[in-house]
């Protein structure tokens, strides 16, 4: 049975432990980087451009690594973290983690490069899609959990 992994009461999502992983569902994703997202220059803090990769498959995580993302209930996670996603159509993907976000105050759990966003289904003007996330073998990095 999946258990809470930490109080989440800084946004509106949980992250639960299942097993040797950590699981999020109905979680609303984001896109980001590119150069469709005029808000981003491209670089990601794993240092890999999305202006110069276009079409990368990538995510980021609301890891507590900036002020944007303290609070969050994921554990710090290392740069290529694989992240499984799934829509409620049945559509997967495994990516990358290769920079921080979504911020708190968005609601949003993960943010999907747009390449990423594309192959799930998501359509760039909507903005969101729905999804839940797996990061396999990640229980262990949080505390009291080893």
């Amino acid at each position: 049975m999946p258990t809470t992994i930490l109080d989440s009461h800084h946004c509106a999502w949980h992250a639960v432990i299942d097993g040797q992983d950590i699981l999020v569902r109905g979680a609303l994703a984001s896109w980001f980087g590119g150069p469709n997202d005029p808000e981003d220059d491209g670089q990601t803090a794993s240092g890999v451009s999305t202006r110069a990769n276009p079409g990368i498959m990538g995510c980021a995580l609301p890891v507590p690594l900036t002020p944007k993302t303290m609070g969050s209930p994921l554990p710090k996670l290392p740069w290529q973290t694989q992240v499984t996603v799934s829509t409620p159509g049945g559509l997967t993907l495994t990516v990358p983690l290769i920079d921080v976000g979504p911020a708190l105050y968005t609601n949003h759990a993960i943010d999907l490069t747009t390449a990423a966003f594309i192959a799930l289904g998501g359509h760039l003007n909507d903005g969101l899609i729905s999804v839940d996330y797996r990061i396999p073998g990640a229980a262990s990095l949080v505390m009291g959990n080893t």
